[in-house]
């Protein structure tokens, strides 16, 4: 006997559909009994009533079985594969011992039915307790039918097939995913893992399944959390994802981002996948990241406090101006008021200077406290122009005992850039200082430096710093700008890095070029404000 296919099971819609038909069969032909059967696999030693027609006096209940080896109609229909006519058992010697004469079945018309591939699924059969030639037209109809059946089961095996094909492809898919999933059934019970889970958590297959996952990979500070995860994933049909930690095997705790997905099912509850992904590394990255960037600013500090002694004449310069004018100015008022008779609108003159060299004097404070402190970035809108003649105001002494003619081209029509001023003036006192430290051993020609604005395609602006200096070797180019680079035997090698970084921050570019004379220009371009708010409205 040919085993049969892979059981599929008959769904409860082709079950009715099936009944409506044998119902039709005995009510059409006008016998008691009309039945479908089903072989039993794997071993097809017998077979099953599936479906039996509901009409009066037929002898054959739905799931009764018969053996293969008793001589019923059926088991002759399926042993030959071929249709079985019975018009009287009781007069025919073959059919006397028939075991349906002893539930009072005397006629019998019976077809087979085959899978798709051509093996036995079981008969469609119809059964009379009276003689019954069953006409060509009977025949027919029966025939017919088991077309009909015939048709469903090449239907479900086409289906199944698919299945089976999609199963495959979801096992497949199961297994090399690179995350870990697990899945587990109502009573938070895992029914199976993939690879991946094994390589994150430390647990085999053998290890996890039938264990629940809350006592599998769950730290004990966090029994609450995941029982009420897996409470909402059963209990409602919404996807949720968060970060949180589970523990591998060894007992190390392992950051995770899951995804919990619910899947209904029948008559349990939902049932659902979890979905974890390891982000260890990316947490180590976001840790780097937020290192690199607090060591960026500590560059910048230190980068602005390392300037300060260097500036410390011209900061005396700059308060020294205001201080004298305040000296001469209150001893003048004095004069004014004890001369007599009182000069009182002299003295107003000279308390009026008095104020106005008190607000220079504060004005230069306030700024030497906005470079050296370490305060948040603050963004506003800056006019280049004023702020590169604030930086090279407080760096004159220093320029002009470096024996340098600063001249200046700044762009008329200049617009305004948001950025924060402090950063911005920052990269332009890096730039001329290095500028007059390239021209400090040049003697044998003029120490020109250059520094000029102006608008660049694309709503940008450009500053550049031109020196007649010693210029830079083309080879260290790609280092200029690296952190902790220098040229210079005392330098810092931090300045360049600095200030690319802050330029970068205002998403804008700080480069270098050779002059095609002596020296170097150091250039950057930053958005002006009109860019940068329309970048921001897009946002």
């Amino acid at each position: 006997m040919n085993s049969f296919p892979p059981e599929l099971a008959i769904p409860a819609d082709v079950l009715l559909k099936w009944q409506r038909i044998v119902d039709l069969l005995a009510n059409i032909m006008r016998v008691p009994s009309a039945v479908v059967t089903k072989m039993e696999p794997p071993h097809c030693t017998r077979y099953e009533v599936i479906v039996s027609s509901s009409s009066q006096g037929n002898p054959f209940p739905i799931d009764e079985f018969f053996a293969m080896d008793i001589g019923t109609f059926c088991e002759t229909v399926i042993k030959n594969r071929e249709p079985l006519l019975v018009a009287n058992a009781l007069e025919d010697d073959q059919w006397k011992q028939a075991p349906e004469i002893q539930v009072g079945m005397v006629s019998y018309l019976g077809y087979p039915v085959l899978w798709p591939d051509g093996r036995m699924f079981g008969t469609i059969c119809v059964l009379d307790d009276k003689a019954n030639v069953y006409s060509d037209l009977y025949q027919e109809v029966l025939s017919h039918c088991r077309d009909v059946l015939q048709a469903d089961l090449q239907t479900l095996d086409r289906l199944g097939s698919e299945l089976a094909e999609q199963g495959a492809r979801l096992s497949e898919l199961f297994a090399r995913v690179p995350e870990a999933v697990v899945m587990i059934d109502s009573d938070f019970r895992i029914t199976r893992i993939n690879p991946e889970f094994t390589k994150i958590f430390g647990y085999t297959t053998e290890e996890a399944v039938g264990r629940r996952i809350r006592d599998l990979i769950t730290p004990d500070d966090l029994q609450e959390e995941a029982e009420s995860l897996m409470y909402r994933m059963v209990r409602t049909e919404d996807v949720f994802a968060l970060e949180t930690i589970r523990s591998h095997k060894n007992g190390t705790r392992v950051p995770v981002s899951l995804i919990c997905v619910p899947v209904p099912s029948r008559g349990c509850g939902n049932i659902g996948y979890v979905i974890y992904r390891d982000i260890t590394e990316s947490k180590r990255l976001q840790e780097e990241q937020r290192r690199y960037h607090e060591i960026q600013l500590e560059l910048a500090h230190v980068n602005r406090i390392a300037t300060l002694g260097q500036l410390s004449a011209s900061i005396a310069h700059e308060l020294n101006q205001p201080l004298t004018g305040i000296t001469t100015n209150c001893a003048t008022c004095s004069r004014m008021l004890t001369a007599d008779p009182p000069d009182l609108e002299g003295a107003r003159e000279a308390v009026r200077r008095t104020m106005r060299d008190g607000l220079r004097a504060a004005n230069v404070v306030e700024r030497l406290r906005a470079l050296f402190n370490k305060q948040k970035p603050a963004s506003e809108s800056v006019d280049l122009n004023e702020a590169t003649r604030e930086v090279i105001g407080l760096s004159l002494d220093e320029v002009q005992s470096s024996r340098v003619t600063v001249r200046t081209d700044l762009a008329d029509d200049l617009p305004l850039v948001r950025a924060d001023r402090v950063q911005l003036q920052q990269v332009v006192l890096n730039l001329l200082r290095n500028a007059l430290d390239a021209m400090s051993t040049v003697d044998d020609r003029p120490r020109d430096l250059l520094i000029r604005t102006e608008r660049q395609e694309g709503d940008c602006v450009q500053l550049s710093v031109k020196d007649s200096g010693v210029g830079f070797d083309p080879r260290s180019m790609a280092k200029l700008f690296e952190p902790f680079y220098s040229t210079k035997n005392d330098g810092m090698g931090v300045g360049l890095s600095v200030s690319r970084s802050i330029i970068e921050n205002h998403q804008g570019r700080l480069w270098a070029v050779q002059n095609m004379g002596p020296g170097a220009t150091f250039l950057f371009s930053v958005p002006s404000r009109t860019r940068t708010d329309t970048l921001v409205s897009e946002r």
